[in-house]
């Protein structure tokens, strides 16, 4: 007879559930395929129900929402506030469902406390790294008095998460490297990588628009992101390129600094938004055809480790990518693959959507290129690999 309690997994995300947590859903589908039965613990949307059936998953919804923009005693209440509700459902949870898997997504490190009863009562648990909490911190609050101090307890919140954890799994190679050299044991950790569940991809292509060259970005509008810098570049370039259109996709907290800024420029009529959040498959449908796919990350701490979910979709969807030159990105993707263009500089990134759209043959070039290297990273390949670990954690 099977052992039931290891055909349960509980998944805890600080965020909401399926909106905005597209590697919490690609996890969950991967799990149910393996025969677990899954249930998420997650925050609410305006107008979400509190409890639903999501791809096979039962959804259990807090009474919090996220908010943009927040101060620092906002952030802090409100990952505090999300981590006590979350630790008290889960325990319910658990007294009723014995889990045999507990998986907690962070930021923040310390909702790892959600998953420390289940554990006490049998069930492994996962720790899921999607970034390093201290470099997020440092991003935001840099030079602000007790700043310092702050980073440094979270570096102790990590090594405490990483520790109580018994396997602990991120998004690419450089997170697991790093969380080696910061004491995480490397038989714990495994790779998983942030890339895209395929299913979403539009049925047809969409032909591109021969009379308009097509700039597209989506995700979220926010500096971090290079949005504001994406503007500047096509104001750059409105004279050499008269007949561009930029569409972003998205919402954000520089959304309407953003629209502003486009007409401060002269370009308010050249670019398209999407006035707020669009469903993961409607944003892709969206930008398919488009003539270049931007991801503009500034060059912060925090993302000289982003490798971003949109590049890999960008490149599925043959896509030419024009992208900032970061670390992470260029260990992953070669010159001859991609446009790069030095980060934060919108004179560099306007000089690489000048090459891309006047170089045609080297643009589909590099989209057949890209192709060839994305065949490694599908989610295919890394659903096989979360599989494995959850099988590891059944048969401990």
């Amino acid at each position: 007879m099977r052992n039931l309690m290891r055909e349960r997994l509980c998944m805890v995300v600080h965020g909401p559930y399926p909106v905005g947590e597209p590697r919490v859903a690609r996890e969950v589908a991967a799990a149910i395929a393996a025969g677990y039965e899954v249930d998420v613990v997650a925050m609410r949307r305006p107008g979400e129900p509190r409890r639903e059936s999501v791809g096979g998953a039962n959804v259990v919804r807090l009474p919090l929402a996220h908010r943009r923009g927040t101060g620092l005693p906002g952030m802090v209440a409100e990952y505090v506030g999300f981590t006590v509700l979350a630790s008290c459902v889960t325990a319910i949870l658990m007294l009723r469902r014995r889990y045999g898997v507990v998986q907690v997504h962070n930021p923040p490190d310390f909702l790892i406390v959600a998953g420390l009863l289940p554990r006490a009562l049998g069930a492994r648990l996962i720790f899921d790294v999607h970034d390093l909490s201290s470099d997020m911190f440092a991003m935001r609050w840099q030079g602000k008095p007790g700043a310092k101090i702050a980073e440094r307890l979270l570096r102790r919140i990590e090594r405490a998460a990483t520790s109580l954890a018994d396997a602990v799994v991120t998004v690419h190679e450089p997170y697991k490297r790093e969380l080696a050299a910061r004491g995480v044991p490397s038989e714990k950790l495994t790779v998983v990588m942030n890339t895209l569940d395929e299913t979403l991809l539009p049925e047809r292509a969409v032909p591109s628009d021969e009379q308009t060259f097509r700039i597209v970005y989506h995700g979220t509008v926010t500096p971090l992101y290079g949005v504001p810098l994406l503007v500047e570049a096509c104001a750059l370039i409105a004279d050499d390129l008269p007949d561009f259109r930029l569409e972003i996709y998205g919402e954000g907290d520089s959304l309407e600094a953003v629209r502003s800024r486009a007409i401060e420029l002269g370009i308010g009529d050249r670019v398209l938004f999407s006035d707020g959040y669009l469903p993961h498959r409607e944003a892709l449908r969206a930008v398919s055809g488009a003539n270049a796919g931007v991801v503009p990350n500034l060059p912060t701490p925090m993302n000289r480790f982003a490798l971003s979910s949109k590049l890999f979709e960008y490149i599925a969807l043959e896509i030419p990518v024009v992208c900032s030159e970061l670390p992470t990105i260029k260990e992953h993707f070669a010159d001859n693959e991609l446009v790069y263009f030095t980060p934060g500089d919108a004179r560099s990134l306007a000089d690489a959507l000048l090459e891309t759209a006047l170089q045609p043959e080297a643009r589909a070039s590099r989209v057949r290129r890209a192709l060839m290297r994305y065949e490694s990273y599908r989610w295919s390949v890394h659903a096989e690999r979360y599989e494995r670990l959850l099988a590891s954690t059944r048969a401990a």
